[in-house]
């Protein structure tokens, strides 16, 4: 009986420390915050508590590594590093301490954090679901796992969350410990822990998507892109825009004709624009710190250099706009950028148009067309585009690549490509099988 007790007893014990966690986990979760901010012109971004100070001394150094790579890697890996955490706070662990005793994460602790990775955060913070009015055992089996399918992210969600908690780890692993003068038995212990994780990190790199497309569908149907084409008009009778009309049609035409990325295309300066000889050609680049652009999400060019080519005729449009519309906006001398804010209604008419603003174009234009598109879906069309002029010139399948690299801005060693030459080969395999079986039917 007394053997008994004692195990109720620890079995109580047990669930208030796990309810603690949780609580913890909780507190942690809801209390800590990201922010944010410029300084000297430049953007940074930090994880701050509910009183907006530094959440921990070591995140803080952690994410000042970073600065020097763009704005929104740095938000990125921010958002991950805030996930990990968040994770391991709610089961109780603290990683720098864990770092420092070398006592690390074992194995159990790790899965439960892969799992919870796995999962939107969404569902990691709220994983309830109530059965109580549905008595069917296979019914509840079936809304169970369709409900688990919709939590479920993406692998490269997965593999970011995976990567930043390697990577913070390593580097509180680092600050701890000189590896000249490390005991031999806790580094292996650690890089067997870390050769665990990276081979996650790589499988989930190898099988990105489960999904098998079908290489005869448009990514975007070809009577919605001439619908998008249409409503896009600053004639047209059913453009959505009340306002700044010009300006959205020369944003999505440049994103149509030329496939830059959203980033790219916030960023054109007018003396980008080659106003002479061909008139047809944009310069887009990689910038350095920019003192004129006052926007907190700088967006900038990911890939290299590169010209694109656009038509005379929308070039002559562009200096339209530039000269006839964008000139007449108040406080647009500051800066060079050509697409401008051109409502006051946080106070920034003239500024360079932001990231949000672009979003909020196309989600006008989704609404419209019942159809969600967005700025890097054009450059998933724009290829498609490519791919059937290509052919039709009679242009060689490896000359076709290089100049995709190329107008895409990816580097000669870049595999970006493969997602749309697998497109062609797949359309190929059809037409090779569909000749084979039609020769074997007349047999």
């Amino acid at each position: 009986m007394s053997h008994f007790k004692i195990s109720v007893r620890a079995a109580a014990n047990t669930k208030i420390l796990f309810l603690s966690m949780i609580f913890h986990g909780l507190e942690i979760m809801y209390a800590i915050r990201l922010k944010k901010y410029q300084h000297h012109n430049q953007s940074f971004v930090a994880i701050v508590d509910e009183n907006d100070c530094p959440y921990d001394p070591f995140v803080s150094a952690y994410l000042s590594t970073l600065v020097n790579q763009s704005f929104n890697t740095q938000l990125r890996k921010a958002i991950e590093l805030m996930f990990v955490l968040q994770q391991f706070a709610s089961y109780g662990i603290d990683l720098p301490g864990r770092m420092a005793s070398g006592q690390l994460v074992n194995e159990k602790e790790y899965l439960l954090f892969y799992d919870a990775s796995c999962v939107k955060k969404s569902a990691v913070e709220n994983n309830v679901i109530s059965f109580r009015r549905i008595g069917d055992k296979s019914l509840r089996n079936i809304i169970s796992a369709n409900h688990r399918r919709k939590m479920t992210v993406s692998s490269e969600t997965v593999q970011g969350r995976i990567r930043r908690f390697r990577e913070y780890s390593r580097w509180l692993f680092d600050h701890y410990h000189d590896l000249f003068g490390l005991d031999e038995v806790i580094l292996n212990k650690f890089l067997r822990f870390e050769s665990r994780i990276k081979i996650d990190e790589g499988s989930l790199g190898r099988n990105r998507s489960q999904k098998i497309s079908d290489p005869l569908e448009s990514v975007i149907p070809d009577d919605v892109f001439a619908r998008l084409m249409e409503i896009i008009l600053p004639s047209s009778s059913n453009n959505p825009f009340s306002s700044s009309k010009v300006r959205n049609y020369l944003i999505v035409s440049i994103l149509c004709q030329t496939g830059i990325r959203r980033g790219a295309l916030a960023k054109l300066k007018i003396s980008d624009c080659y106003f002479s000889g061909t008139y047809d050609r944009i310069a887009i680049y990689r910038s350095g710190r920019d003192r004129t652009d006052q926007r907190l999400d700088k967006p900038n060019q990911k890939t290299k250099s590169h010209l694109v080519t656009v038509s005379p005729v929308l070039m002559r449009q562009i200096k339209i706009y530039i000269e006839q519309i964008r000139s007449r906006v108040p406080m647009r001398q500051a800066h060079d950028f050509i697409f401008v804010s051109e409502k006051n209604s946080r106070g920034t008419i003239g500024c360079p148009i932001s990231l949000k603003s672009i979003n909020a174009i196309f989600q006008k234009l989704s609404d419209v067309l019942q159809f969600s598109i967005h700025p890097h879906l054009l450059r998933h069309k724009w290829n498609e585009v490519f791919d059937k002029e290509g052919e039709a010139q009679g242009v060689d399948p490896k000359l076709l690549e290089d100049i995709r690299k190329y107008a895409m801005g990816w580097s000669e060693l870049s595999i970006m490509n493969e997602t749309y030459n697998d497109k062609r080969l797949a359309l190929k395999a059809k037409e090779i099988s569909l000749a084979h079986q039609k020769r074997m039917d007349g047999l």
